[in-house]
C-alpha cells in the first residue's frame, strides 16, 4: 500500500507538470493532412505492415472478429486495458482520419486531453514512416466494419487517469521517425526498423522500472511477461546460446528451430507476424539481432547417465531420481536421449530454453503444459500434459535440475535449483 501511495504521488506530480510541459512547450505535434488511400497497392501494403506490426495478437480477442478489439492485457499494478476496436466502425475507428492514426501511432494521443496508454507500444512505433502508417490506415479502412463495444479499462487508481501519461511521456516516450545507421549496410538498417520500430520487439524483451518505462540501457536483454520470461535477445546472448542467422529464420518462418520452439506470446508473434513477413524481411530481422556475431561453441553435457538403482547426489540433487522422472514422464515424446521427434515434439538437447539462468520457463511449462485446455501456453508443435498435479515440487526439482544438466546449452554455467526456487517460480 506503501508503495501505491509513492507512485500515485509521482504519477501526480508528473501528471501536473507533464500536462504543462507536454500542453505547452512540446504538445502532439500537428500533421498534415492527407487523403484517404483506396489504390489496391497501397492496401495490400497496409495488410502486409500490419502483419509485421502485430496487429492481430493484440486487437483480436480470443473469441472475438479480427481488429475487433477487447482483448484484456493485463496491468503488473492490478486491473487491466482493453485493446481498442480498429475496425472502421462506430465502435473503432470511423472518424478518425489518417493524421489522426499517425498521431496516435507515433504520439500516443491525437490530442493532449486524450492519451492511450503504452501498452499500444507508440514508443517503438515513433519510429514508424508516415507513408507506412498511412499504408496500415488505408487497409484497416478498407475492412468490414464490425460494431463491437470494448470493456472500459480496469486500471485502479491513479493510474486510471490517463492524463498522467504526457507526465510519463515526458521521462519514457523518445519521438522522431528512424533514421538510418550510415555505417551499416539496408539489410541490417531495414532489421532495425523492423526490431525497434514497427516489430516493437522490445515491448516484451526490454526490462521496465517501477513505472513501467523501458530501461533502454538493457535493451532486448529479455525480461518477464506474463508469468514467463521473454528472452536475451541481444547479439550476444542469441549467440551465446548457439544461434545462427539459418536458425533464426527457420525460427520465425515455423516457430521451431535447434535451439528451441516458440510458446506463450511469442507463439502467437510468430504465427500472427514473424511467419507472414517476407524472406527478406526475416534475414534483415536476423541480421540486425546479431549483429555480425558469430555463435560461440554450443555443447551440451550428456553425461553417463546415473545408474537409476542409485541415488546420484553429485550435483547437489538426486540425478537419478531426475532421470527416472524423465524416463517415465518424457522420453516417450521427447527422446531418452533428447532427440525429440522431427515435426511433431521438439527436442531437448541443446534447446535454449532449458539454458534459461533461472529456469522460470521450463518451471512454467513443465507445470503448466502446452496446447491443451487451460493451458496458458501455446506452441507450434502438439499438446504437452500440465505435470503440476503429478508431480511434487521435489520430484520437479529433481527432474528441472536432471534437464538442465544433461541437455542444457553450456550448462557448465547453470547452477542447480531447489525447492524454494521452484516454489517461487510457481507462486506456492
Amino acid at each position: 500500500m506503501r508503495k501505491l501511495t509513492v507512485i500515485a504521488i509521482v504519477l501526480g506530480f508528473l501528471g501536473v507538470a507533464g500536462y504543462a510541459a507536454f500542453a505547452f512547450f512540446w504538445g502532439v505535434p500537428s500533421v498534415e493532412p492527407r487523403p484517404l488511400a483506396t489504390d489496391a497497392e497501397t492496401i495490400a501494403k497496409g495488410k502486409y505492415l500490419a502483419a509485421v506490426g502485430d496487429c492481430t495478437s493484440c486487437h483480436t480477442a480470443d473469441d472475438g472478429a479480427t481488429f475487433a478489439g477487447g482483448k484484456l492485457l493485463e496491468a503488473p499494478f492490478g486491473g487491466g486495458i482493453y485493446s481498442a476496436n480498429i475496425t472502421p466502425s462506430d465502435a473503432g475507428i470511423k472518424d478518425m482520419t489518417s493524421a489522426q492514426f499517425y498521431q496516435i501511432m507515433a504520439y500516443g494521443a491525437d490530442s493532449i486531453w486524450d492519451p492511450v496508454y503504452p501498452a499500444m507500444p507508440y514508443t517503438s512505433y515513433h519510429w514508424v514512416t508516415r507513408d507506412d502508417s498511412d499504408a496500415i490506415f488505408a487497409y484497416l479502412m478498407s475492412l468490414d466494419p464490425v460494431d463491437a463495444s470494448v470493456p472500459p479499462n480496469t486500471l485502479p487508481f491513479p493510474f486510471n487517469i490517463n492524463q498522467s501519461l504526457f507526465g510519463w511521456n515526458l521521462l519514457f516516450a523518445e519521438r522522431g521517425v528512424f533514421q538510418p545507421d550510415p555505417g551499416k549496410d539496408d539489410i541490417w538498417n531495414r532489421g532495425a526498423y523492423l526490431v525497434e520500430g514497427l516489430g516493437h520487439c522490445g515491448a516484451c524483451h526490454t526490462p521496465r522500472n517501477f513505472l513501467g518505462g523501458a530501461e533502454n540501457d538493457l535493451a532486448l536483454s529479455g525480461a518477464m511477461v506474463g508469468g514467463l520470461m521473454a528472452l536475451d535477445i541481444t547479439p550476444v546472448g542469441l549467440t551465446d546460446r548457439g544461434w545462427t542467422q539459418d536458425h533464426l529464420v527457420t525460427y520465425f518462418q515455423t516457430g521451431t528451430s535447434p535451439e528451441g520452439s516458440a510458446f506463450g506470446e511469442m507463439h502467437l508473434a510468430i504465427k500472427n507476424s514473424l511467419a507472414l513477413m517476407t524472406n527478406d524481411d526475416q534475414v534483415a530481422v536476423a541480421t540486425y539481432l546479431l549483429d555480425g556475431l558469430e555463435p560461440t561453441v554450443v555443447t551440451t553435457n550428456q553425461t553417463d547417465h546415473a545408474a537409476l538403482g542409485e541415488a546420484d547426489t553429485a550435483y547437489g540433487f538426486d540425478a537419478a531420481a531426475g532421470r527416472a522422472l524423465y524416463l517415465s514422464n518424457c522420453s516417450l515424446c521427447h527422446g531418452a536421449n533428447g532427440q525429440g521427434i522431427a515435426g511433431t515434439m521438439p527436442p531437448l538437447d541443446g534447446n535454449s530454453s532449458i539454458a534459461q539462468a533461472d529456469a522460470v520457463n521450463l518451471v512454467q511449462v513443465i507445470s503448466k503444459g502446452l496446447n491443451q485446455d487451460g493451458a496458458t501456453q501455446d506452441s507450434a508443435y502438439g499438446p504437452m500434459p500440465a505435470f503440476a498435479d503429478w508431480l511434487s515440487v521435489a520430484q520437479m526439482t529433481d527432474l528441472v535440475n536432471y534437464l538442465r544438466l544433461e541437455f542444457a546449452v553450456n550448462s557448465a554455467e547453470l547452477q542447480e535449483l531447489d525447492a524454494a526456487g521452484i516454489r517461487s517460480i510457481l507462486g506456492r
